[in-house]
């Protein structure tokens, strides 16, 4: 890595470093040592089996990460299955169809709770899988700091005003960042999760199909590319898949350059280069992916900080409430 950018990589490790010390002062990367110091290679092991079964799931397991950060901060929430009197975020129309990886993470708690009952967290679960779902494609691993308190309520209808929106612009997604406590550059830095993963044609048949209600194909695209798209993604098909970026599967900077060359796929995505700030970093992640990579880490650490609106106690199962203990 060149010189200028391990020292940007330094300060932006230090700057992280405050940041989790003054969200949450308990968490630590020895969290469980003590109480069990199995508890990463378990979740390591189990990541590693389901994403080589099943490489989609990479995505499909940060993913759940990031949604669970965003609504209630980093608590578990979104693992939790509704009741009688309460509608959860799995089932709020940006989650419901969309997320996957319940299940693994079910197993994942249930290995945990045979070795070490009633010791570690759904959230801290949450955050090791998308450490280790990253790296285990491509992408380098980061610490994660342990010690999260899972969260006992989780409600449908704060999803869609926490997450990020496919149609955001810039402004709305800086705006959305802020809320929980993520400035500009650490939204773009997390936009590259985009690296991995699908999404439903439907999802920018606009630009392709019906931009500004026109008619038209977003002028922006690139022709060859759209024409692509068409191919794959006809307007009968609007559950079809298509791979976020051109190396769809692998962790890297891909994503970025696309963007550059006009191959991005979301309004959200595209609207990263209204920015002279976005324009920046992209040019910056393509010139040097290394830096890309390791500054994905420390913003994925920044962002696992977010601290839980309501912790409850450590849940013994990651998709219901129990008494606390």
């Amino acid at each position: 890595m060149a010189l200028t950018s391990l020292r940007s990589v330094v300060l932006l490790v230090l700057a992280v470093a405050v940041v989790v010390s003054d969200a949450q002062l308990h968490l630590s990367e020895t969290f469980y040592d003590a109480t069990c110091p199995q508890a990463a290679s378990i979740v390591q092991q189990k990541v590693n089996a389901f994403v080589d079964a099943d490489r989609g799931l990479a995505a499909a397991l940060m993913r759940l990460h990031f949604h669970d950060c965003f609504v209630r901060g980093c608590d578990g929430s979104v693992l939790l299955n509704s009741t009688e009197t309460m509608l959860t975020e799995k089932e709020a129309l940006l989650n419901k169809g969309s997320l996957r990886g319940f299940e693994q993470i079910d197993e994942i708690k249930m290995e945990l709770e045979c070795a070490c009952p009633g010791v570690v967290s759904c959230a801290d679960i949450l955050a090791l899988v998308a450490r280790d779902a990253t790296a285990k494609v491509g992408g380098t691993s980061w610490p994660v700091f342990l010690g999260r308190i899972d969260g006992g309520a989780s409600f449908a209808d704060e999803v869609n005003s926490s997450l990020p929106e496919r149609t955001d612009n810039f402004t709305q997604l800086v705006a959305r960042f802020a809320r929980v406590g993520l400035d500009a550059r650490d939204m773009v830095i997390l936009s590259g999760g985009h690296s991995i993963g699908q999404v439903h044609c439907g999802a920018f048949f606009e630009r392709l199909y019906n931009f500004q209600g026109l008619n038209i194909t977003d002028p922006s695209m690139d022709p060859e590319f759209a024409a692509m798209l068409k191919v794959q993604c006809p307007p009968t098909k609007p559950f079809g898949f298509m791979a976020l970026d051109a190396t769809n599967g692998t962790f890297d900077s891909a994503y970025y350059l696309d963007l550059l060359t006009n191959k991005g796929l979301l309004e959200s995505d595209v609207a990263l280069l209204s920015d002279p700030l976005g324009v920046e970093y992209a040019i910056r992640a393509v010139q040097d992916p290394m830096a890309f990579l390791n500054e994905f880490g420390w913003a994925m650490i920044k962002m696992g900080a977010i601290p839980a609106l309501e912790p409850y106690g450590w849940r013994r199962h990651c998709a219901f409430v129990e008494s606390k203990y």
